[in-house]
């Protein structure tokens, strides 16, 4: 069944693409170039990003809300899969030059899941660390493209005349389409200078034209980081109780200067309490 055009189409089109596609195309482009450069905090922090405005842009253009999300790109995931699930990969796809070896097989909604892990709001000062797999910029580059084409109103008839398509039909008929003229499209054209239309395409093998010349070799390096918390609060307390003061006195600090998730404090408590244990058991 196919819907007319919402009322006040045109001017909810503004400001949805403004807010959202607008802004989450840059996000978008600065993931890339952070992930390039191994910056990996911005890298994760940029992908959540990019991928909540576009969840959220599908949403509004599909008669949803996206009020009750904030960045939670799990849950606003799941909503548009709810609708548009036709439309999704059931699957990511390695690179044909990339080692099979080094490729991390995994569900679209696991990459989601990790991704917002590691580029959640409280891990912007890195309190729980991150990894970061060679293929996650290759994985996301899938998922932008997927997610994105899909902000439009995916049930209305693309002209107000019978037998005309929908947007639905459009894209399944036409799986590389992705036009929706924005920053991408302008980034994509050159119109904003070669360098970000280089670090927009290069190595995006969703959105690179065939033919497109494309640089660097890659290494496909791991990344990871250890959380100064950790370091911190549980290496006294493999010293010995002697250390247990301090090293109580630090996380009392810690709890009552810095902003800490009550998931994140209960973790570190239990795992404080286990190293404790162990410690007295030792000496």
């Amino acid at each position: 069944m196919t819907n007319p055009y919402p009322q006040h189409y045109a001017a909810k089109h503004s400001i949805i693409k403004e807010l959202f596609i607008a802004t989450a195309d840059d996000n978008y482009i600065n993931a890339r170039w952070c992930f390039h450069e191994n910056l990996n905090v911005d890298f994760f922090w940029l992908a959540v990003h990019c991928l909540e405005k576009y969840l959220k842009a599908v949403l509004l253009l599909n008669g949803r809300s996206s009020r009750n999300y904030q960045h939670e790109i799990v849950e606003l995931f799941e909503q548009v899969k709810n609708f548009a699930g036709d439309l999704l990969p059931t699957k990511l796809t390695r690179p044909e030059d990339m080692p099979a070896e080094i490729w991390h097989e995994e569900a679209i909604e696991s990459f989601i899941q990790r991704m917002y892990l590691d580029g959640q709001a409280h891990n912007r000062y890195q309190l729980f660390g991150y990894v970061r797999r060679p293929g996650d910029l290759w994985k996301l580059d899938q998922v932008a493209f997927a997610v994105r084409r899909l902000c439009q109103p995916l049930d209305t008839s693309i002209f107000e005349r019978e037998k005309s398509p929908t947007y639905r039909e459009l894209l399944l008929q036409n799986p590389k389409r992705w036009n929706l003229q924005c920053k991408l499209e302008e980034t994509f054209e050159g119109r904003r200078g070669d360098a970000l239309k280089h670090a927009f395409l290069n190595r995006n093998f969703p959105f690179a034209p065939d033919g497109y010349e494309h640089s660097r070799v890659m290494t496909y390096n791991y990344a990871s980081e250890n959380p100064v918390l950790g370091r911190r609060l549980y290496e006294p307390l493999n010293s010995g109780p002697q250390h247990f003061g301090a090293a109580d006195e630090l996380w009392q600090w810690v709890k009552e200067n810095i902003l800490i998730p009550k998931w994140l404090i209960t973790e570190i408590e239990k795992e404080r309490e286990r190293l404790k244990a162990e410690s007295k058991k030792e000496s």
